[in-house]
């Protein structure tokens, strides 16, 4: 049987900060982050809209995640000046960052 690649899209909640992250995985080796939010809600939209471009087949490749981070402004997203760490365009490279083993 072919093994097939897990795609995995999350919401995290920072206790410290009361902050919403939304990352993504397209491979077990790679997680991309895509926006800080300051609501659970805005950040769910910002997950539904990810899974809405995967299932049109818009996203299979990290250039393809850079391009949609870069399209989407959902309506609860912190600016990067607003945002406790610094935020997206990122070149490809820093954008997908091997996870520790």
């Amino acid at each position: 049987m072919a093994r097939r690649n897990q795609v995995i899209a999350v919401v995290i909640k920072q206790y410290g900060t009361g902050l919403y992250r939304t990352c993504v995985s397209l491979d077990r080796d790679d997680v991309t982050f895509l926006s800080t939010h300051k609501d659970e809600r805005s950040a769910t939209e910002t997950i539904g809209l990810f899974w809405q471009a995967y299932d049109e087949g818009r996203l299979k490749t990290p250039e393809d995640v850079t391009a949609f981070v870069d399209s989407i402004e959902p309506g609860g997203a912190l600016q990067a000046d607003q945002a406790l760490q610094p935020t997206l365009p990122m070149a490809a490279e820093q954008l997908f960052l091997p996870l520790a083993a």
